[in-house]
């Protein structure tokens, strides 16, 4: 009994050694860009540059990443990289992903995005995960934001 409790604490030692170093916070990814890479009738292909932020004191060998992208609350795109991409410790970097939408989804986007929305932004989230070096599990992420809109100073008097 004394044996198989020692041989338990060992493994659990030895598993707790291949994850993220005490206080370690995930990457952080947001969208940086959107570029259009072809049309097609049932899919189209997108080249998407996700920004990947280390906010650790420590670099990270980013080994995979994939990712679901929302626009105005409907399903957009998806991607996949298995591109190793190394991080600087506190610094950021652009992971350039193909992604692939489906027709069915741009036909809900072109339906339900009024068009006054793209002078106040269009709201976006991106969810996903991602795979380091330094942890033998993946990594939720998940961030929303805001792209495009008008960027005009507000009118008015300063209090």
């Amino acid at each position: 009994m004394l044996q198989r409790l020692l041989v338990l604490f060992l493994a659990l030692g030895l598993a707790a050694c291949t994850g993220l170093p005490l206080n370690a916070v995930a990457p952080k990814v947001s969208v940086a860009e959107v570029d259009v890479k072809s049309l097609g009738l049932f899919e189209q292909h997108f080249d998407v540059g996700l920004r990947v932020s280390n906010p650790n004191d420590f670099a990270l060998n980013i080994e995979a990443l994939d990712f679901e992208l929302e626009v105005n609350g409907r399903p957009f795109a998806q991607g996949l990289s298995r591109v190793p991409t190394l991080i600087a410790a506190t610094s950021s970097t652009v992971l350039r992903v193909d992604a692939i939408m489906q027709s069915k989804n741009l036909i809900q986007q072109i339906k339900t995005l009024p068009p006054e929305s793209l002078k106040q932004g269009v709201p976006y989230r991106i969810k996903g995960r991602v795979k380091t070096d330094r942890s033998s599990r993946w990594l939720p992420f998940d961030h929303a934001g805001v792209v495009g809109g008008d960027e005009k100073s507000p009118k008015g008097r300063a209090i």
